[in-house]
């Protein structure tokens, strides 16, 4: 009787479960540590789903090898196939990590759950033993994108308000376009380290401060401190936005704009936050909901590198 009901109860569960690949979800601006965790319910749905078929297959006259072959590809081919319907749904490009996942949820149900268990085979036991151990290790591996994202969280708002000071390498996943960073302690304006900022000849090139706590009222101040590495003057452009501009995807003169002269070495910029919230036309800017800051530079010659440090409110 328990098994019968298993067989009706697990593919209502996974029917529930299928809308959420193609509803909901993290959206773009959401919080990393949560779309890290929604990324996990890709492990979950699938062993779910290979433990339904392990019922299933049960009684079924067929060999173990046959059996564990199915239980292996069938859910690999109706995650590909999730994918895809996924692009035709929502446009979102298949996800080669998502299948990995897909399959380590696979892997999760066979070895600790459908993997005979062979307590007299001495040898088949420490195999057994070994092959969980590394199953263990990739889901861990899996779980440290979360656990990294919340403890930077945590950092974030503990050093708040310093928004960024590059002094760990968990900061540049604040930003996006992360890989245009890198951390330097030979060039630096505040503490141990700065951050290397490498800008390409594309129209617009630049980074924008993603993640961080979005509350600046009471504050006066933004500064930051940028280094022009150049023998000549460099025009830096900078934008602010709060999530009112990022909803209603406005105009250029719905968000804050300025840019800066920078000169050769280092430049220490300040914005004015009473300006930027009257900089959008017809409302004033949520200050209490600031969405994005991006520093850009516009139709250069010739790559180039400048360096940020110490990007804090006053």
């Amino acid at each position: 009787m328990p098994g019968r009901s298993l067989l009706f109860f697990w593919p209502v569960l996974l029917f529930i479960g299928l809308p959420f690949f193609f509803l909901g979800g993290p959206g773009f601006h959401s919080a990393r540590s949560f779309a890290e965790l929604w990324n996990l319910g890709h492990i979950l749905y699938c062993a779910l789903f290979t433990l339904w078929l392990q019922r299933i297959l049960r009684n079924a006259k067929i060999s173990s090898l046959q059996g564990l072959t199915i239980l292996f590809f069938l859910p690999f081919l109706v995650g590909f196939l999730i994918e895809c319907l996924q692009y035709l749904v929502n446009g979102r490009s298949p996800s080669i990590a998502d299948m990995l996942r897909n399959q380590l949820g696979v892997l999760t149900a066979l070895v600790y759950q459908t993997w005979p268990q062979q307590k007299k085979n001495i040898p088949r036991c420490l195999a057994a033993l070994l092959i969980r151990s590394l199953v263990a290790l990739l889901l861990l591996a899996a779980l440290t994108p979360v656990l990294t994202a919340v403890w930077d969280e945590q950092q974030a708002q503990r050093q708040f308000p310093l928004l960024a000071d590059f002094e760990s390498s968990h900061e540049l996943s604040r930003w996006y376009y992360p890989r245009q960073l890198q951390l330097e302690d030979q060039i630096v304006r505040h503490g141990k380290k700065a951050a290397r900022v490498q800008l390409s000849t594309a129209k617009y090139s630049g980074i924008a401060l993603f993640h961080f706590p979005h509350n600046w009222q009471g504050y006066r101040w933004l500064r930051f401190s940028v280094y022009n590495p150049l023998q000549h003057s460099l025009e830096l452009h900078c934008r602010l936005d709060d999530t009112e501009h990022r909803r209603q995807h406005g105009p250029y003169e719905d968000r804050f704009n300025t840019r800066f002269t920078l000169k050769p070495g280092w430049n220490d910029l300040s914005i004015s936050l009473q300006q930027a919230a009257a900089s959008p036309r017809g409302r004033a800017m949520d200050m209490t909901s600031i969405k994005g800051f991006g520093l850009f530079v516009v139709k250069q010659q010739e790559s180039i590198a400048i360096y940020l440090d110490h990007v804090y409110l006053e």
